[in-house]
């Protein structure tokens, strides 16, 4: 029994003796696999990034994806070097909800938040090093100087959105605050959510000058708010035309029935070919040569043609202009023979 047990364990160890090498070769091919396909940053790795060293044993993995700015920092070892695998113990992230922070010693902190080129800023006793994160999904497209300044509003609960201006116009990125998970991204050829779903967010004005992003409040006073995109930096320019929105058109009044939807005299009245004596300019009292007269009917002019000018003063009556003419010479006259009458009178009683 003793010298059966004995060969049984003896067996066991034979077989764990040879069976050892071959499953440490398996893990450790498994390992560098993972390693170097997080090391290629596969799109569908949640936390692969760009790895830096940055000293004291770590490595900040920097990250800047529609979430925005990320470092995760791993504890790898004194002895780690580019190429090495990164996917180590996390000791903290830094990112917009949470940009200062430190680890081994070393103040983190992540400056220029809010621009299309962010950086990551190491401290040691005193002494800064700057580390270029990558640029933003805008800021690869269209260069960082060419891309405003993120604005991130907070939207229902924890649902936030990040409002960018690109030469390609405005843009937001919806954001699950808590998981970083991306939702949908409006721009300005697509401003607006599909209707019934339960966030309500548009962009207004997508194609002008300044336009505005409005997103609803539930539970607050003002049931929408609405906030303006920021602005493209200085000497930057936008490929499309500007255009506002067509205001919606207003409903046709509707006439009121009865009397008052009669127009006036006065509102269907034709215009007069010939205008009346009244309205005639100074010094333009007489017709031309057979222009027919107009005729005066109490207070109302009858045009030639039929038309019909209510409140129109009489008009005059014509006169010849020779008859104008004799009657001016006439007062004349009579004025040149009282002076000299005058004048001889005088003389008369100077000579007594």
């Amino acid at each position: 029994m003793r010298t059966a047990l004995r060969a049984s364990l003896a067996t066991a160890v034979l077989a764990a003796a040879l069976l050892a090498p071959a499953g440490g070769a398996a893990y450790a091919a498994t390992t560098a696999g993972q390693a170097a396909t997080v090391a290629q940053g596969s799109p569908a790795d949640r936390f692969s990034g760009t790895p830096v060293h940055i000293g004291e044993g770590l490595v900040a993995v920097l990250r800047h994806e529609a979430e925005g700015p990320e470092a995760w920092i791993r504890a790898v070892g004194p002895d780690w070097k580019p190429g090495d695998n990164y996917m180590y113990r996390v000791l903290t992230v830094l990112d917009r909800m949470n940009p200062v922070d430190s680890a081994n010693g070393l103040q983190l902190e992540i400056t220029r938040m809010n621009s299309a080129a962010p950086l990551l800023t190491v401290t040691k006793a005193g002494v800064a090093t700057s580390f270029a994160m990558p640029l933003s999904e805008a800021g690869r497209t269209h260069g960082a100087e060419c891309v405003s300044a993120t604005k991130r509003l907070g939207l229902h609960g924890t649902l936030v959105a990040d409002l960018t201006t690109t030469p390609d116009g405005p843009q937001v990125q919806l954001v699950e605050g808590v998981t970083k998970e991306p939702s949908t991204k409006l721009t300005r050829t697509g401003p607006a959510l599909v209707k019934g779903g339960r966030t309500v967010a548009r962009i207004v004005n997508p194609s002008a000058a300044r336009p505005s992003f409005e997103y609803e409040t539930p539970g607050q006073a003002d049931p929408f708010g609405t906030a303006l995109f920021p602005e493209l930096p200085a000497g930057c320019a936008v490929t499309y035309a500007f255009r506002d929105e067509a205001p919606a058109p207003k409903p046709a009044a509707t006439p009121a029935a009865g009397p008052a939807s009669t127009p006036s005299a006065a509102g269907s009245a034709a215009p007069s070919t010939t205008p009346s004596a009244a309205a005639a300019p100074a010094g333009a009292g007489a017709h031309a040569p057979g222009a027919p007269k107009a005729q005066t009917v109490g207070r109302t002019s009858v045009a030639p043609g039929g038309g019909v000018t209510a409140g129109a003063e009489p008009a005059a009556e014509d006169t010849d202009d020779s008859t104008t003419v004799y009657a001016g010479a006439g007062l004349a006259a009579i004025g040149a023979g009282l002076g000299a009458a005058f004048v001889a009178r005088r003389r008369a009683r100077t000579r007594r």
